[in-house]
């Protein structure tokens, strides 16, 4: 009876378990969730677009909703994950690119490239500061392209700070 009762304690403390991990595994779909696919419509939030030409052909758009305190929590906002690779102010891998990660991304194959523009078609700026640097206002558009070192000068993101987003 004793074994009875702690294998039915087991099996209720796993099931919690899973249930608690494959909550905190999922992207946030409910109301309250800290993006929306797409751009930000006026102040709503921060546009973050993430242009991978280099590495995949995909352009990534979200809108981190609200002001954020910095570029790095844009990033963590619209659920992409990021490693400065030993470089604090710096990004080394957006969404786990390049896959050679750090010390490749400094030494040998480039960076991130980081782009700001203060709103909704205004043209984007190249940042010679790191995304820790500013706050961003609602309306902000981010813009984050690997630049290879073998190509030269980084470029901007494919795809303009508003209108379609087609690369």
């Amino acid at each position: 009876m004793a074994g009875t009762t702690a294998r039915r304690s087991l099996v209720g403390m796993v099931a919690l378990i899973l249930l608690t991990a494959s909550a905190a595994c999922t992207t946030p779909t409910t109301p309250g969730q800290a993006f929306k696919e797409g751009r930000c419509a006026a102040d709503e939030g921060v546009t973050v677009v993430v242009d991978f030409v280099t590495l995949q052909d995909r352009v990534f758009v979200r809108c981190a909703l609200g002001a954020q305190p910095n570029g790095y929590a844009a990033l963590t906002a619209v659920g992409l994950a990021y490693d400065a690779g030993r470089f604090p102010g710096g990004i080394c891998q957006i969404d786990g690119l390049p896959t050679q990660g750090y010390p490749y991304c400094w030494t040998t194959g480039g960076y991130w490239s980081y782009w700001k523009a203060s709103s909704a078609g205004s043209s984007w700026t190249y940042s010679g500061t790191g995304p820790t640097v500013d706050a961003l206002p609602g309306g902000a558009v981010e813009g984050w392209r690997f630049a290879p070192f073998a190509a030269g000068s980084p470029q901007a993101p494919r795809i303009a700070t508003s209108g379609p987003i087609v690369p």
